[in-house]
């Protein structure tokens, strides 16, 4: 038997994770004893074998193949074996560079064992045919893909490769999570510092302080996985920006929001971030870690901008201050004898804007303690009565505006199921040719988009019925929350978060000679009453 002794004989074999539908015909283990029999049966020496394991054939960038590119340059490998072309790759005009142009350049011989390929024999005319039919079949494998995920997300299901920190993937379900009671506490206490007003970087500080291990960390150590020298070198390191993305994260209040993000296309894996209005939003999915009222208050945290400055004392209302006028925020001014309030439009724009709404920070602090105070020493001196009063001013409305919420509710749900029942149909169609992939992805953005919109208006309706519908649970809140600060004698910013949800400042007017401000104070779940 004739050997081919010169040079080595490059074994290829490839598996990507779509492949792994097709069973153990197609698995790395397959492709090693198809390929070594193959070998020493027309006397191929010195086989080695390249093997990429877990890795698209849309794309070259495969550490396998990339060796393999470089033993051809360094002209260690005269002859490249493989089971099939698809192996190779499903890209057809990078395949069909490295078959006409890359291998005859370097006298790499070529073989693809099923297909009957052997560049010796000279060229197989179905070659290109049989590459562009590969590609067909890559784009066809992704766009399945992709709409079995979206089915999956439509359905409230999770589809990513790691549980959120604070959860464990059902060891019955991998699409649902459950509760993961080590890491679960450390997400509760990061709310429960955010909705007393510490900060994404402060908090990030406890939790260092307290040595509680990172998000990577539990995923290198429980799942083997995702491996960094670095991150194990410095295992409690929290960042403020992972601790802001958790108390963002919609998933701890219950809820599933997938499709942020996709790849460009089959061909080009690179992330694209998709716009809000686009992504799915599926409400009660699984366990909540923390409760609505809890997450908006802590969004609500998020939002303000808050200036740490050295000796410097801080405003404890930043960010519930606002104009009357304009809507905007009240900023504060350390700079005279006695800090003052001034609307951030006029300060930025002018009197063509806005006026300036000027007000003494210490009176605006001094009315917010009394109104406390007032509503406490109320709620002791005559608690029922005051409950009654404060349901009647509350409940006015609230019948109407219940009736409309459900037929909001009822009409947006019934339409968000018809459109899962459209895409579904579209989707069925464009996989049957029957309307084009230019045409399937505008009417399906399209679709997508409104329910997005729906579902959106489902949430936002929902959290608004349930304010109503626990209108008397939200009194008596306000009740177990304000009457301990009878004798309040300062505030502090937790206080002012517990109780304050916003302050509405006036423009001065004078009246016979006398300069009057209104400030409209507004308390967390009764309002301005």
């Amino acid at each position: 038997m004739k050997q081919f002794a010169s040079k080595n004989t490059a074994l290829y074999c490839r598996l990507s994770r779509d492949d792994e539908m097709y069973g153990d015909s197609s698995s790395i283990q397959t492709q090693k004893i198809m390929l070594e029999n193959y070998a020493k049966q027309n006397g191929f020496a010195k086989g080695e074998f390249y093997a990429d394991d877990g890795f698209s054939g849309t794309s070259f960038n495969r550490p396998e193949f990339q060796r393999l590119v470089a033993d051809i340059e360094n002209n260690l490998v005269d002859t490249v074996i493989v089971k099939d072309l698809s192996r190779l790759g499903r890209d057809y005009l990078r395949t069909g560079i490295y078959l006409e142009d890359f291998f005859p350049e370097h006298n790499v011989r070529f073989i693809a064992i099923d297909d009957n390929v052997d560049s010796e024999k000279g060229d197989n005319e179905f070659t290109p045919f049989k590459n562009i039919i590969n590609e067909w079949y890559a784009k066809d494998v992704s766009k399945k893909v992709k709409g079995g995920y979206r089915t999956k997300a439509l359905q409230g299901k999770f589809t990513g490769p790691y549980a959120p920190y604070g959860y464990h993937k059902s060891l019955e379900d991998k699409h649902k999570l459950v509760v993961d009671e080590a890491t679960a506490p450390v997400v509760k206490k990061m709310f429960e510092l955010a909705a007393q007003g510490k900060t994404p970087y402060m908090i990030s500080k406890v939790l260092r302080t307290e040595k509680i291990k990172r998000p990577r960390v539990r995923i290198i150590e429980e799942l083997n996985t995702y491996h960094s020298e670095e991150i194990m070198q410095m295992p409690y390191l929290w960042t403020q920006i992972s601790v802001r993305k958790i108390l963002q994260n919609r998933v701890y209040a219950g809820h599933m929001v997938s499709q942020k993000s996709s790849s460009k296309s089959y061909k080009n894996r690179k992330t694209v971030h998709k716009p809000q209005e686009s992504w799915i939003h599926v409400i009660n999915t699984h366990e909540a870690l923390v409760t609505e009222e809890t997450f908006e208050v802590v969004q609500k945290e998020l939002s303000i901008k808050r200036r740490e400055k050295k000796n410097i004392a801080t405003n404890i209302f930043a960010g519930r201050i606002k104009c009357a006028d304009c809507g905007k925020s009240l900023h504060i001014n350390f700079g005279r004898k006695f800090p003052h309030l001034s609307c951030a439009s006029y300060k930025r724009y002018g009197i063509e804007i806005c006026s300036m709404h000027y007000m003494n920070y210490n009176k605006l602090y001094q009315a917010v303690l009394n109104s406390i105070r007032e509503k406490a020493s109320q709620i002791c001196a005559d608690e029922k009565f005051f409950l009654l009063g404060l349901k009647k001013s509350i409940s006015n409305n609230a019948d109407c505006e219940k009736r409309q919420l459900e037929k909001n509710i009822v009409k947006s749900e019934r339409r968000i199921a018809e459109i899962n029942t459209v895409i579904k149909k579209l989707y069925e169609d464009n996989v049957l040719d029957k309307i084009s992939d230019e045409r399937f992805s505008i009417m399906s953005c399209e679709y997508e988009t409104e329910q997005a919109v729906l579902t959106e208006q489902v949430i936002v309706a929902k959290k608004q019925l349930k304010s109503i519908t626990e209108k008397d649970n939200n009194i008596h809140k306000f009740v177990k929350a304000i009457e301990k600060y009878k004798d309040l004698q300062t505030l502090d910013e937790a206080i002012v978060i517990e109780l304050i949800d916003k302050i509405v400042v006036h423009e001065n007017k004078l009246i016979k000679d006398k300069k009057i401000q209104q400030v409209d104070i507004y308390f967390n779940f009764i309002g301005n009453t």
